[in-house]
């Protein structure tokens, strides 16, 4: 697929800021594209790089038909590269051998543009030695070398490495827009409104509940949760849902930790804030749950995401959670 702006959805003031940096030659030589997992700053990205090495640009955008633009797509321009969290047994990061070698890279000269351009896909994940070893580049950058730096957590680069690069935010898209582009993909149209009002504001968020049944987590959640409203989960039910739970991959036990967790603020602050699940908002109210017990519920919530990082047993944690969780439902 060609690299276009009319690919990204939504963000487009900001695509009209980038176009005109681009097509006055004003790009900055480091930015932060700064936003949350799945609203685009990727594609955003992958297309200015295809704009500042295309061979015949039009108003800050890839002609996508040159070489230049071809080879972009493809991800084989010789002046193009992009750094990648590599993962272990239980994290994603980035580490300084992978910066060294793009800075290897970034020092050569050009060989088929005017220019380079280096994605970091992940910033927030370099490890110490790696941010400051690409501080130094970023303090003294080859002259014909673009970075863009993608991160979900600006607030965990490095002070120095924000305070010399421009930062450019993306915003959650609305589920209006996630709708639309699920729709147009061929999603049937209350599948994709049901997936756009629980990927909070993350396009690629909604892509991946499709795929992996989130709409099913959801109902899930809710469920575990109406029962122990009800008093009606017990011991047995338990540790049926943990034989069930861990049979799903830690990402999807994950989503239904965040799905929880949602339904649980809708219900808190149902009076005073936009709700995640507004399609729910019926059986929401059923849902009889003192403000105390759902505080504790949700603070269980989060410790569990805590022990999720570790190496735990996922039937394990997933039953200690589900007791946890009704503990704090019928304590005091």
């Amino acid at each position: 697929m060609m690299l276009s702006w009319e690919n990204l959805i939504g963000h487009a003031a900001t695509v009209a800021y980038l176009k005109k940096n681009i097509a006055e030659e004003k790009f900055p030589h480091a930015v932060i594209f700064s936003g949350a997992e799945g609203v685009g700053k990727r594609l955003a990205a992958e297309i200015c790089a295809a704009a500042l090495l295309c061979e015949r640009p039009v108003d800050g955008a890839p002609c996508g038909e040159c070489e230049n633009c071809h080879l972009v797509a493809a991800k084989t321009h010789p002046d193009f590269y992009i750094v990648e969290a590599e993962a272990t047994k239980t994290t994603r990061n980035i580490k300084i051998g992978q910066i060294r070698a793009m800075q290897i890279e970034a020092a050569l000269r050009p060989i088929n543009s005017a220019r380079r351009v280096v994605i970091l896909d992940g910033a927030e994940l370099m490890n110490n030695a790696a941010a400051n070893c690409l501080l130094k580049t970023i303090e003294e950058p080859p002259s014909q070398t673009i970075f863009i730096l993608l991160t979900a957590s600006r607030s965990s680069l490095l002070m120095t490495i924000r305070s010399r690069c421009m930062t450019i935010n993306f915003d959650r898209l609305t589920a209006e827009q996630i709708r639309d582009a699920l729709t147009a993909r061929g999603v049937e149209n209350s599948e994709a409104q049901r997936l756009a009002v629980i990927a909070d504001g993350s396009f690629g968020r909604a892509l991946k509940l499709k795929d992996s049944g989130g709409a099913k987590l959801r109902e899930a959640a809710l469920d575990t949760l109406e029962k122990i409203s009800r008093a009606e989960l017990s011991n047995e039910e338990i540790f049926k849902l943990g034989a069930q739970m861990a049979e799903w991959s830690r990402e999807n036990f994950a989503d239904f930790l965040t799905h929880t967790q949602k339904i649980l603020r809708d219900v808190c602050f149902a009076e005073e804030l936009e709700p995640h699940n507004s399609d729910l908002l019926s059986r929401l109210s059923k849902l009889k749950i003192s403000e105390r017990k759902i505080f504790l519920m949700i603070e269980t919530g989060a410790e569990f995401h805590r022990r999720l990082k570790s190496n735990a047993n996922l039937r394990l944690l997933a039953e200690a959670y589900l007791m946890s969780l009704r503990k704090a439902a019928v304590s005091g």
